[in-house]
């Protein structure tokens, strides 16, 4: 599942910046040159859109490409045409940004998330799951319910087998203290995230409400990071579908730098996990036994 459309899109858009750039040509110029509106060449820098390989043939020619140049951008431009495995199931995958935030957790190696309230998805029951789409503002039917639980279940399959997806999740303590769907659901729900925080590429931690004001109040921020070194971190800050996504240096850093101080306010990870497994104990039913720890967590950096 590493490969994605939407990871080639924006590898293309930033070599055609690039060399756009280095052409020394305006938007307006290319604009003019391929006979279209400025903002459709804005639209392929940014990487939103999928290019004919005849724009990029055009494209690349009029910055004085070289063949060897032009062959990896058309390389490029196949592979953001590709259709995304999110694309099966087209009531989610429509949703305003939704297409975009699955392309790239679909091609990342590691996840920074920092979600305030509800738990993040990757880290969801199924049942909580269903809970949260049954009371959430917008109506769902039963089959788009079906459709969104299915898109959630595939994406949790990242943080298994044998590469897994690398997660470092940072929950606020209000998450795990409200009851969606009553005490029985939600022990299960706390039950689960202790199980998951002991997998080696799994980290947990909790901010408490004692930790006080911090620089992400009031933001839910996801951190893209990928395997090819020439792909630039990707910051996603709101909702999965506010489409707010950031790559470029000064945008992301300040957004990183405050990660990093959520997390340095945050419990360590081995206390975070006993605070959930006492407020799930806080639940009426039989205390939750933790599973004896067989392997070391591996160390790791959060970007």
């Amino acid at each position: 599942m590493n490969e994605s459309p939407t990871v080639h899109r924006r590898r293309l858009g930033g070599e055609l910046r690039r060399l756009r750039e280095a052409a020394q040509r305006t938007h307006r110029e290319v604009a003019a040159h391929l006979d279209c509106s400025q903002g459709k060449i804005s639209q392929i820098e940014l990487g939103r859109v999928p290019v004919r390989t005849a724009d990029v043939r055009l494209m690349a020619g009029f910055y004085g490409s070289s063949a060897e140049q032009i062959s990896e951008l058309l390389e490029l431009a196949e592979g953001s045409k590709q259709r995304g495995w999110w694309q099966e199931y087209p009531s989610t995958a429509r949703r305003n940004g939704f297409d975009t935030y699955l392309g790239l957790e679909t091609a990342a190696t590691a996840l920074s998330v920092f979600e305030p309230d509800p738990l993040p998805e990757l880290l969801q029951t199924a049942e909580y799951s269903a809970t949260l789409l049954g009371s959430s503002r917008e109506e769902f039917t039963a089959p788009e319910i079906s459709e969104r639980l299915v898109v959630t279940s595939r994406r949790q399959q990242r943080l298994l087998g044998t590469a897994p997806l690398e997660l470092w999740a940072v929950l606020d303590e209000a998450a795990l203290r409200r009851l969606v769907g009553g005490r029985r659901l939600m022990r299960g729900q706390l039950e689960h995230l202790v199980l998951m925080s002991y997998r080696r590429n799994v980290t947990v931690q909790v901010l408490p409400f004692d930790a006080g004001e911090h620089p992400l109040m009031g933001e839910r921020v996801t951190v893209f990071s990928f395997r090819n070194s020439t792909d630039q971190q990707v910051v996603h800050a709101g909702d999965p579908t506010s489409s707010r996504f950031l790559d470029k240096g000064g945008e992301t850093e300040p957004y990183l730098s405050a990660f990093e101080q959520v997390c340095s306010m945050a419990l360590p990870p081995k206390e975070s996990t006993m605070l959930i497994s006492r407020i799930a104990d806080e639940q009426p039913c039989r205390p939750f036994r933790r599973p004896a720890r067989t392997e070391q967590r591996g160390s790791r950096s959060r970007r």
